[in-house]
């Protein structure tokens, strides 16, 4: 509301007026800024402060906050990638991750290209968040069409901060603190007594399943049982996971200078962040600087640039973030449940017990982890330097029109280093072994466009044309070495060279673009925009394709019948409807290519590779939506949308005869779609003088349904081919045999033969056999749905407080409908004996198995090497991931000192994921990817951390 001055006197009547402030609010949009009130399209606007609650990394910050956006966890160490989601996923084997536009120079984020997979890496960590002044998000075609070819899983646009005319200002941010585990419930062993009793029974049940009575049995499982454990006699339990998993640090340093006057702008920050993980070893440092410069020659001609330099440096160890089967036993993780509680941690010398384990490869974990050299040293690394050049230079010309161009050239220079000691876990077969490789990407982009800006009395107009240009060039090395005579020479000469590679890739992608608005007495609003795109990965028949948008508006709230109406203080109805595309991944699909890295005999050999298309082109996405803003007395905002999106065209290798040569070959095939309702609430609760409190809410419904597929028929992936594409079902399905639980007189785990019948009797010919649809055996269970990784309802809930100079703030996210496929359970929780000699089990099981007739628990009978292999994938190992998340709780104080010297002086205290309102799987983190899979690597963190905001 606007602000009035009345003379004082008896009986003051005051009628605000509405403020027209929340209206003329601009937000950067695709190639340039708009007014709010004249937006179409459906996009969500990210504060500096949203963006950099979380210092590492900008995307950890995102969760819970925006409608329709989907944060999938990654590992708990330093620097490790997370993905999100926009709308659902648009792709099957394409990116399903959306693209990121900084400063108008689309930038990359192609960690599959540009790393080697050894262990989780973040592209996006090399940005410092505290550098950006706002982001959006754009989810719909409208918004984001102009971006045509890499628009369809959305786009996210970074503004960084610019200097403002006026007097100088220093700004210090700091933050320090402590992690560790977030759900610290989870991954705890079995105490030593437990295990014991454990291993005693899967080790009688062994014997009685080869015939043993149950008295023999169990002598032999009295004389046997002792031969696993160092001292089992003993009364020792050494608590290995307290060895392994400690608390964390995170250190966080941001200066900025800022200032300038009507000619000349500028800004300069400098940031350093460190975090060292909860694992010994696991460490990822920043160092990041970035200069913004604005200068205005001419009343006419204005000169920018932005420059951004970083280093990061991650330190740890292999990880499982490529979802491949297995469990690497120099794994953290593994390392807990390999190790045997009744050995002592350290020996009466005082030196660390190296006989620790049930693996004869694994040692005490002081002796391995954190090492970059020594006996047992596993240790992968990376050294990033990033550099980000965006040169733009602006005409303004008569007769409301602008002239522009941006120059961008996105640098990564990605080196990896990887050593295994002659007599570590994996290095002892090799005599040790040694990587290094190197990623060399250059990203050019050229954009130019022409703008132009007039109103006519009632009617405003506004239009661009463009050209845009980019090329990535990849360069890829590869060098390694093994039989190393000592481990305290890591570098590649010390051993026997193994092997060296490098390759070369490129890119080129070329684009015409056109977008107009045009609006009427700010009521009426029209747009369009259209994109040809033609692309070096596509083939040559089909690599060019067009890409349009049209919106409309309509301010329901500025027609006569609702003027001066404070219960629609603003009402706006929107609608629009585009399309989007996605490329490949692969740099050469659409190529038939030679191969030439084979061998026949001493020669080298030249065969067929990839047996191209030319008939290869875009994924495309049609994009439907339709929603209303609407402001209640100045004090609410409600949003409500509603989004269809179709994607077309989808990329599959696709079985090729045999006669060919070839194995597949990637076809355009298959349709899925996306829809769903985003409801966002904003809210000025209580406003006065010392107090005020104000929500942010948004609640997302999803879903994710394949409508086509090649031949119709489905399609198994992933580990064991435990998902399925199926026609009618979700993205990301869990297609498993289903569990039916413990037979309290066997002790055996029991499935369904046909889970189609859902009925434990089966009708063979003519008559009903009781439980005749249910086995033992896991070979004999046939799969069936038992989960999906998408959730259906997902959102968020941010509260502000602030009274006088304190300010409170507390965000809480949430979800339901989606589950999670344990990996880790499957070895801990699950195997009912299989494991028996190499691993320990999670606590949880103790107590809850199977050890005599009229036993109702949860786990089957523990059998040494279980025949059964009842611990196989099943719905048993699907969890449900239903939460209610604190995510963020600051609390903060500004100090009340004089203006004259400094501006502001805030202390604070945060606290990120610090604990479960509400989980529907107990000792689980249900924070996973996207698709829904726990890996077998550090879980997700929680931070506590002091900071002091500083500025004069």
């Amino acid at each position: 509301m606007e602000s009035q001055e009345v003379a004082v006197r008896a009986n003051v009547q005051v009628t605000l007026s509405t403020s027209a402030q929340a209206l003329d609010e601009v937000m950067v949009v695709a190639y340039g800024t708009v007014k709010k009130a004249s937006f179409t399209g459906s996009a969500s606007n990210l504060s500096a402060a949203d963006v950099s609650t979380q210092k590492e990394s900008l995307v950890k910050s995102l969760q819970g906050k925006v409608a329709g956006v989907h944060i999938g966890g990654s590992t708990g160490n330093p620097g490790s990638n997370q993905r999100i989601l926009i709308r659902g996923i648009s792709s099957y084997s394409a990116s399903d991750q959306p693209l990121y536009v900084i400063d108008g120079v689309a930038i990359t984020d192609d960690v599959a290209n540009l790393s080697s997979g050894l262990k989780s890496q973040s592209m996006l960590s090399s940005l410092n968040p505290e550098d950006i002044e706002s982001m959006t998000i754009l989810k719909d075609a409208a918004a984001a069409s102009l971006y045509g070819s890499r628009a369809a899983n959305g786009v996210i646009i970074i503004t960084t901060k610019q200097g403002k005319s006026g007097k100088t200002k220093v700004s210090y941010n700091m933050e320090t603190g402590w992690t560790n585990i977030a759900v610290g419930s989870q991954y705890h062993p079995m105490s030593a007594k437990d295990m014991k009793e454990y291993y005693w029974h899967g080790i009688k049940n062994y014997y009685a399943y080869r015939g043993q009575s149950e008295t023999d049995a169990a002598a032999l499982a009295d004389r046997d049982t002792p031969d696993f454990f160092w001292n089992y006699d003993s009364n020792n339990n050494t608590n290995w996971r307290d060895e392994i998993y400690g608390n964390g640090m995170t250190t966080d340093h941001q200066i900025s200078i800022s200032g300038g006057s009507d000619k000349t702008k500028f800004y300069t920050g400098l940031g350093y962040n460190k975090n060292k993980g909860v694992v010994k070893g696991s460490e990822f440092e920043r160092f990041s600087g970035r200069i913004n410069l604005d200068h205005y020659a001419k009343d006419w001609l204005r000169f920018g640039v932005r420059q951004m330099l970083s280093f990061t440096n991650t330190e740890g160890f292999r990880d499982q973030n490529d979802q491949s089967q297995g469990f690497g036993t120099s794994a953290p993780l593994s390392m807990i449940f390999s190790l045997d509680p009744t050995a002592v941690n350290k020996l009466e010398d005082g030196s660390y017990n190296s006989n620790v384990s049930l693996n004869p490869n694994v040692s005490n974990p002081n002796l391995m982890l954190g090492q970059k050299s020594g006996p047992k040293a596993e240790t992968v690394s990376s050294d990033m330097l990033r550099s980000l050049t965006n040169l733009e230079a602006e005409v303004t010309l008569p007769y409301g029109f602008s002239a522009k161009t941006i120059f961008g050239y996105d640098y990564v220079d990605n080196k990896e280093r990887e050593f295994w000691a002659p007599e570590s876990v994996n290095g002892a077969a090799l005599g040790g072994l040694g990587y290094r490789t190197n990623f060399a990407n250059k990203t050019i982009t050229s954009s130019s466009t022409l703008n132009y800006t007039e109103s006519f009395d009632k009617h405003n107009v506004r239009a661009l044309v463009g050209y845009e240009v980019e090329a990535r060039d990849l360069l890829y090395t590869s060098m390694s070495a093994d039989k190393y005579s000592t481990d305290k020479l890591p570098e590649l000469v010390n051993g026997q060279p193994r092997g060296v590679s490098s390759s070369t890739y490129a890119a080129n992608i070329m684009s015409y673009l056109a977008n107009a608005n045009y609006d009427y007495d700010n009521k009426y609003y029209l747009s369009g925009s259209f994109r040809r795109d033609g692309s070096s990965r596509l083939g040559a028949d089909n690599r060019w394709a067009n890409f349009w948008s049209v919106a409309g508006a309509w301010r329901v709230s500025a027609e006569s019948f609702l003027s001066d109406n404070p219960l629609f203080t603003d009402l706006k109805l929107r609608l629009s409807y585009g399309t989007n595309g996605n490329l490949p991944t692969g740099f050469y699909s659409n190529l038939a290519t030679y191969s030439f890295s084979g061998g026949y005999g001493d020669e080298s050999a030249i065969y067929w590779g990839n047996a191209g298309n030319t008939k290869l082109g875009w994924e495309k996405s049609k994009s439907f939506n339709v929603g209303f803003d609407w402001t209640l007395y100045d004090r609410v905002t409600l949003s409500v949308e509603y989004y269809n999106k179709q994607t077309t065209d989808l990329l599959f290798s696709v079985p090729t005869s045999i006669v060919t040569g070839f194995a597949s070959n990637i076809q355009n095939m298959g349709e899925l779609k996306n829809n769903g309702v985003e409801i966002t609430i904003n809210s000025t609760n209580i406003h006065t003088k010392d107090f005020t409190w104000s929500t942010n809410f948004n609640l997302s419904f999803m879903n994710s349904e394949i409508t086509k597929l090649p031949g119709g028929n489905d399609v198994m992936y992933g580990d064991g081919n435990m998902y399925l594409l199926r026609e009618g079902e979700s993205m990301h399905t869990f297609n498993l045999p289903q569990w039916l639980g413990v037979n309290s007189e066997t002790g055996l785990g029991e499935f369904y033969i046909d889970p189609t019948l859902n009925s434990r009797d089966a009708v063979i010919e003519g008559q009903t056999v009781k439980d005749g649809n249910v086995t033992n055996a896991y070979s004999k269970a046939k799969p069936t749905v038992v989960g999906k990784a998408l959730p259906d309802v997902m959102g968020g809930m941010t509260n502000m407080f602030k009274y006088k100079n304190f300010d409170l703030s507390f965000m809480f996210s949430f979800q339901t409908g989606a589950s999670m496929f344990d990996y880790t359970g499957y070895f801990l929780t699950y195997s009912d004996g299989v494991r028996i000699g190499s691993f320990n089990m999670n606590k949880e099981v103790a107590g809850n198995y199977w050890t005599k007739p009229g036993d109702v628990v949860d786990h089957p009978k523990p059998i040494y090497g279980n025949p059964y292999r009842s611990d196989r994938f099943s719905s048993r190992t699907i969890l449900s991931t239903d939460n209610i998340r604190m995510r963020d709780i600051t609390f903060g104080y500004t100090l009340p000192i004089s203006k004259r010297y400094v501006n502001n002086l805030r202390v604070y205290f945060k606290a990120n994921n610090p604990f479960l309102i509400y989980c529907a799987t107990d000792n689980v983190d249900p924070d996973v990817d996207i698709n829904g899979y726990r890996q077998t690597d550090t879980p997700l963190t929680k931070s506590f951390v002091f900071g002091l905001n500083f500025e004069f």
